[in-house]
């Protein structure tokens, strides 16, 4: 009996102290069978690989846009604070565990008492008493049911000169197991077990809202990428520009010093030399910043005042792949893959844990009780005051130990109580309005999570119509550019005969550029949209070759 009791003890600590494996479960990250965004194939691909060394920030860096994404995700600093979300909100849900902690006390005490007596039967006028005692035990609560268990021992030794008793040394010692179980209020879902669950679901979509920081992250990049290579051929058509409209000026200055053409053609190819010396000055600049913004993106902390790194992208625009998009497929890709989703119905599935418990909490308290325990007693026995004639022996004093002889056997001395604790408040106020706010914070869940699918439905939409104007729009700009080509090199031939003068050729110039800027423009456009619809379809990830895990530990 006394094996099987402290089995029973030493089980249900276990139980408490462990979640059980279905509870402790963590939980899987979505997405993990997600398709490509687009019907033929990825933009680009991040084949994993060794980590990347630090380049140093001085020279020239060629990159490729796989290769900014992979530097930018083990380096951007935005990544780096959004890693430590999911770590703290685990850290939340193992604290919210630790209420089913088992709990060891104990106490121990000593008193030294003398007391005036008047009794007759007593022989002693002061009564000495000296006892150390105490006890330990352990407590703790079931996970689930809301059961509290509290096992405890006590003992104790007391010196007494009370004639009465036949002690002098006593030692009492007692074994008490007590259980209490609500059958109402607190069953199931009481506060720590709506903590636990709560923490849970905050962790789940602490995953999430990490997911949608990498997939931000990335989008980010690949702009930023497509952003440098546009004012890089920017740069490249401004100083084509200027190279035209210098060749231009020193012609004209030839034929004004040979009396050909008048002083007003040369100030008017001056004044469009000058014009785009600061178009150029503006490109360059424009570039300058973009750089910045890549290698901020790329190298996070790394970037300084004095560092000079050039990146230089090693993926083109124009490598163009006509997409045929059918907006229904990219809408489901988009409910099915986007992390923003799975975060809304996380919070409705929070919402829902809290009204739970707000009707639990509404309902009368009724707790069951139950107490078992056995007491024992040992001592050296006092000789009777009036010898007995003949006189006895006395019994041999017994120790300590002997107090616990009978435990749990059918000589122990054996207390057990059971009961029942009723309380119903009056008018419950409180708790009718905690369902009531709950109701209206899962009404409210439910309705933000609608306002999401809305706007993601807008967002697809808009994205698969960007993407399709932008393959139109490379055409018309080809077409522009390829007709401002042919118009300038008409323009110039025309020069070459006198039937034209440097301002027209300069204006069939101005066109070109406008129509190469155009072209570049359109060519931006297309990579940076063919992104805003992985991101808005949630398949970012998956087109780049991004494995979430390995992003997501610390660096």
């Amino acid at each position: 009996m006394m094996l099987r009791m402290l089995l029973a003890v030493a089980w249900i600590a276990g139980a408490t102290a462990w979640p059980s494996p279905a509870l402790a479960e963590e939980p899987e990250t979505p997405g993990s069978d997600q398709t490509p965004a687009l019907e033929d194939g990825p933009i680009a691909e991040v084949v994993p690989s060794a980590p990347m060394e630090h380049p140093s920030l001085h020279g020239t860096l060629s990159l490729s846009l796989a290769d900014a994404i992979r530097m930018g995700l083990e380096n951007n600093l935005d990544v780096q604070v959004a890693r430590f979300s999911p770590l703290i909100a685990g850290e939340q849900e193992g604290i919210a565990w630790g209420a089913y902690d088992p709990e060891f006390f104990g106490d121990i005490d000593y008193a030294n008492t003398e007391t005036p007596t008047a009794f007759v039967v007593l022989t002693q006028e002061v009564v000495k008493e000296k006892a150390i005692g105490g006890g330990a035990g352990l407590r703790g609560s079931i996970p689930l049911l809301g059961s509290s268990y509290t096992f405890e021992f006590t003992s104790s030794r007391t010196d007494s000169n009370l004639s009465i008793q036949t002690l002098s040394r006593r030692y009492n010692s007692a074994i008490n197991l007590s259980l209490s179980q609500p059958l109402l209020r607190n069953l199931i879902w009481s506060e720590p077990w709506t903590r636990v669950q709560t923490t849970r679901v905050l962790y789940q979509s602490s995953e999430e809202e990490f997911r949608t920081e990498v997939m931000d992250t990335v989008q980010r990049i690949a702009d930023g990428y497509w952003d440098l290579v546009a004012t890089q051929d920017q740069v490249r058509v401004a100083e084509k520009s200027l190279e035209t409209a210098e060749a231009l000026l020193d012609r004209t200055r030839i034929q004004h010093e040979v009396g050909v053409v008048s002083k007003v053609e040369v100030v008017e190819a001056d004044a469009g030399a000058a014009e785009r010396e600061f178009d150029l000055i503006i490109a360059e600049n424009r570039y300058r910043n973009s750089q910045d913004q890549l290698i901020d993106k790329v190298l996070g902390p790394h970037l300084s005042a004095g560092s000079t790194l050039a990146i230089e992208p090693t993926d083109r625009p124009d490598d163009f792949v006509q997409y045929e998009i059918d907006p229904q497929v990219a809408m489901k890709r988009a409910f099915a893959n986007r992390p923003e989703l799975v975060v809304a119905d996380k919070e409705v599935e929070r919402d829902r844990f809290d009204l739970k418990f707000a009707k639990n909490q509404r309902l009368p308290q009724m707790d069951a009780t139950v107490s078992y325990g056995n007491q024992g007693l040992s001592g050296t026995f006092r000789p009777p005051v009036v010898p007995l004639v003949p006189p006895a022996p006395l019994p041999a004093p017994t120790g300590y130990s002997d107090s616990f002889n009978h435990y749990l056997t059918g000589a122990a001395a054996e207390q057990l109580t059971a009961g029942v604790m009723v309380s119903i408040p009056i008018l419950n106020r409180s708790a009718r309005h905690r369902v009531s706010q709950a109701n209206l914070a899962l009404r409210q869940a439910l309705t933000r999570k609608r306002r999401l699918e809305q706007t993601i439905i807008l967002e697809v939409r808009r994205a698969v119509r960007n993407l399709l104007s932008s393959q139109e729009g490379i055409a018309a700009a080809e077409r522009r550019t390829a007709a401002a080509g042919e118009q300038l090199r008409a323009e110039r031939i025309r020069l070459e005969y006198g039937e034209s003068t440097p301002f027209d050729v300069l204006l069939r110039e101005s066109d070109f550029v406008e129509a190469e800027s155009q072209q570049i423009v359109a060519f931006q456009a297309y990579r940076t949209s063919a992104t805003a619809l992985d991101r808005a379809q949630g398949t970012i990830l998956r087109s780049y070759n991004v494995a979430i895990d390995q992003v997501r530990s610390l660096r």
